[in-house]
């Protein structure tokens, strides 16, 4: 008889930019009941089906770690007399995910704090996990992914080109990403559950955060067929030019390799090819998402 896994990978956004401009403020999230809030929400995951597979990868301005499982530290928690009445993997999460969130903490400093995260290097390395899981599956075994975004900083134009690369390759490996954030709307997480068929939602209160977690993000694309989802808002589909990292409405692209520019160049930065100003060999594009969507893939 054959079984059917349902893996979840979280990525999680712990850059504390975010939440340095929310200390001082006590009608809102601090990051202590963030966190809580996610383990909450990995914690009934796990306890809503028994074929549930979960895998946490934690971002920062200038660095990604996994943040569970971890088989060294799983290995070393034993539940206590005082957690007997708890289920067992519930508790290892939640001890496993808390050690390496303050160790992880620990590596950002201060002076290296940026508004941006790494989002794009987690989900390139949950794609690549997801891509060994695949390869290591049992014959007779079928196992269906979905990445989670949980995102608070706003978004880095420079990550557009290997962000949507990664969006790309997860469409094609029909691995849907959810994207769930605190801050201003996201342009570049739009795209990416637009493209794979995932959830999009900017949270309008981050103190009902568990709440909309629970309500969208814990079952698959299936079930999700029978919930009331919230409607969908117009995508901002506008790509990011190829000098400066910034979404325009209108470029110049290069007739050779399909690079955007937002100025016309005399020279294409990309593959070097030489053009007169004057000509059209730079064609000028409105709207040249779909250009540079044909140069990504």
């Amino acid at each position: 008889m054959s079984s059917s896994a349902k893996h979840l990978i979280v990525i999680i956004d712990l850059n504390p930019f975010y939440w340095s401009d929310k200390v001082s403020s006590s009608a809102t999230l601090n990051f202590k009941q963030y966190l809580k809030i996610i383990i909450q929400f990995c914690n009934a995951y796990i306890a809503f089906d028994i074929n549930h597979r979960l895998t946490i990868v934690g971002c920062s301005n200038n660095e990604t770690c996994f943040l569970y499982p971890d088989p060294t530290s799983e290995s070393l928690i034993i539940p206590t007399v005082t957690k007997t009445n708890l289920f067992e993997q519930l508790f290892v999460i939640d001890r496993i995910v808390e050690n390496n969130v303050k160790e992880f903490m620990q590596n950002v400093l201060p002076s290296q704090t940026s508004t941006g995260s790494m989002i794009t290097m987690a989900v390139t390395q949950a794609l690549c996990y997801i891509n060994r899981l695949i390869r290591d599956t049992v014959p007779g075994e079928k196992t269906s992914y979905r990445i989670l975004i949980i995102q608070t900083t706003a978004d880095t134009s420079k990550q557009y080109m290997n962000f949507m690369n990664a969006v790309f390759t997860s469409e094609k490996m029909n691995v849907p990403i959810d994207g769930c954030i605190l801050n201003n709307d996201s342009s570049l997480l739009q795209q990416a559950c637009d493209l794979t068929s995932g959830i999009y939602l900017r949270v309008p209160d981050p103190n009902g955060l568990l709440q909309y977690l629970l309500w969208l993000y814990l079952t698959d694309k299936d079930v999700r067929k029978m919930l009331a989802l919230p409607t969908k808002v117009a995508v901002d589909y506008r790509p990011a030019c190829f000098c400066h990292h910034k979404l325009i409405d209108t470029g110049y692209v290069c007739s050779v390799c399909l690079s955007i520019y937002c100025d016309n160049a005399a020279t294409c930065t990309t593959c070097r090819s030489a053009f007169d100003v004057n000509s059209s060999s730079m064609s000028t594009a409105s709207g040249a998402n779909d250009v540079s969507r044909r140069q990504l893939r």
